[in-house]
């Protein structure tokens, strides 16, 4: 076997090869993991209803209005259509009518108006109403 002086130590050769091999591979591997960060990212919804009617209360023949309180933690401003729905889509369909108007969200606190509609020969009703929106 053959070695190599190296001031007051003898390396092996074999060793020293080895050394000179594996270098550039540590080096690689050690640089890479110490500049690539790998971090969690997240897209998350920046619109929230915040405040809305607990209920609401129609008699047939009324136009109710809805004031609604939407958050927008983004900064920068949306459209935004409200989509109202009945548990009763059948009833929706033959007595009710909602606003359908696109809003112009900004960033923080909006406060929009809606409306409900009642037809004059709605029968009495329970319903629950729900109320989402489309960003556009």
């Amino acid at each position: 076997m053959r070695y190599v002086t190296v001031g007051n130590y003898q390396i092996s050769a074999l060793l020293l090869l080895m050394i000179v091999l594996i270098s550039p591979i540590a080096f690689a591997a050690t640089y890479y993991l110490w500049t690539t960060r790998t971090i969690p990212l997240s897209i998350d919804e920046p619109l929230s209803i915040t405040d809305y009617p607990d209920s609401i209360h129609v008699r047939p023949g009324e136009n109710k209005t809805l004031d609604i309180s939407i958050l927008n933690s983004a900064s920068v401003n949306y459209s935004v259509t409200l989509v109202f729905t009945l548990n009763n889509t059948e009833y929706q369909e033959s007595y009710v009518e909602f606003s359908n108007h696109t809003y112009s969200i900004t960033p923080s606190v909006n406060h929009i108006r809606a409306w409900i509609n009642v037809d004059k020969k709605a029968p009495p009703v329970w319903l629950s109403l729900t109320t989402d929106f489309y960003r556009e």
